[in-house]
């Protein structure tokens, strides 16, 4: 009969306290992600299904730490476990959780990272961008298999991962496995956290919308820090003591999918806060004043009109409409639209424009 630890130190409480709110915040968020969708009238697509899929594994990961606690008595010393509480294979079960761990970690990020690259691909659609994206995803995919195998093929066989009486048994360096998977985790974000950023600083739009658009997709740089800070955390384990030295790496492991889900939902939350939406899906912007247009200064399609005295060129009835829509092929210029079904997703953004010649006076 397993043994029920009790919660006497602050890492224990930190760890089963974190684990309800980890379980409840992606919770939410994904369901949240959905009423968006039901409000905007869009149907799930398969970057919904991946984040639904992987806030379920969350929560399954959030049980198994809040068991780690309680049944494989971390933060505990080994010794403690052994003679206070009368369990001889010490930190055995611990071990155990340790795998789940690992392997459920892994499954959440790799899920919740393809997830999030199925998103940007409906946003952002152009070719060089699907070219990164189709790059990004192989290394995600690598990485996750990378991490899970580690956790299965460490040791020989499988059970001296926590058993360390079997005769023969043989291990690799746990610790340069999981320093590996962490520092490529923190890769795999970073490139995910500046994917958008050239096409979105890009837009043609006023500084400042720019600015709080890069902001928004930016917020995934909290995860980053996460993952920098779960790496210096996992120095500090002492596997002869392991059940004592690992609280704050189970604890910022268990917080970074979390905060990995609840980020990819919060970016899509728009509909929630107001905004008109036809049956299939299509949302209506208002148009800025011209007052704002005539103040904006680009040259990234036209050169600068010379002084002619003979014309003069001015606007007139100007007509600005913005369509933000999702469409399943690449966007190839408003001429191809036709009756295509659109969803959300990508910007398509068309001026229209009046210009009379006038002689000058």
């Amino acid at each position: 009969m397993a043994v029920i630890f009790p919660i006497e130190t602050q890492d224990q409480r930190a760890i089963v306290a974190c684990g309800i709110v980890f379980s409840l915040l992606p919770a939410v968020a994904v369901g949240l992600r959905v009423l968006a969708r039901r409000k905007a009238n869009r149907r799930l697509d398969t970057s919904d299904y991946l984040i639904i899929t992987s806030g379920f594994f969350v929560v399954i990961y959030q049980g198994v730490t809040i068991s780690s606690v309680l049944v494989g008595g971390v933060g505990f010393h080994v010794d403690d476990i052994e003679s206070r509480f009368g369990v001889i294979s010490g930190a055995r079960l611990f071990l155990q959780h340790l795998v789940a761990i690992q392997v459920l970690w892994a499954v959440t990020l790799g899920l919740c990272r393809i997830s999030i690259i199925h998103l940007l691909t409906k946003i952002f659609v152009v070719q060089s961008f699907f070219i990164i994206a189709k790059a990004t995803y192989v290394l995600i995919v690598l990485w996750a298999l990378a991490a899970i195998l580690s956790a299965f093929l460490m040791c020989q066989p499988f059970e001296f991962n926590w058993d360390k009486s079997i005769e023969g048994g043989i291990c690799g360096n746990a610790m340069v496995s999981w320093i590996t998977t962490g520092i490529l985790n923190m890769v795999s974000d970073v490139i995910l956290l500046i994917m958008p950023m050239p096409y979105l600083l890009g837009l043609e739009l006023a500084l400042p919308k720019r600015l709080i658009l890069a902001a928004t997709f930016g917020i995934g740089i909290l995860t980053c820090v996460v993952s920098i800070v779960r790496v210096v955390m996992m120095t500090q384990i002492d596997f002869e003591d392991i059940t004592y030295t690992t609280p704050h790496t189970v604890l910022f492991s268990a917080l970074e999918p979390c905060v990995a889900v609840t980020l990819s939902c919060v970016i899509i939350l728009r509909p929630l806060f107001g905004g008109q939406y036809s049956p299939d899906g299509t949302a209506t912007f208002t148009s800025p004043p011209v007052d704002a247009l005539s103040r904006k200064v680009s040259n990234r399609y036209f050169k600068q009109l010379s002084d002619d005295p003979e014309t003069r060129l001015r606007p007139e009835e100007v007509e600005y409409r913005a369509t933000a829509a999702k469409s399943p092929v690449p966007f190839d210029g408003f001429d191809n639209i036709g009756g295509a079904s659109l969803e959300m997703g990508s910007i398509s953004i068309r001026h229209e424009w009046t210009v009379r010649s006038s002689p000058a006076q």
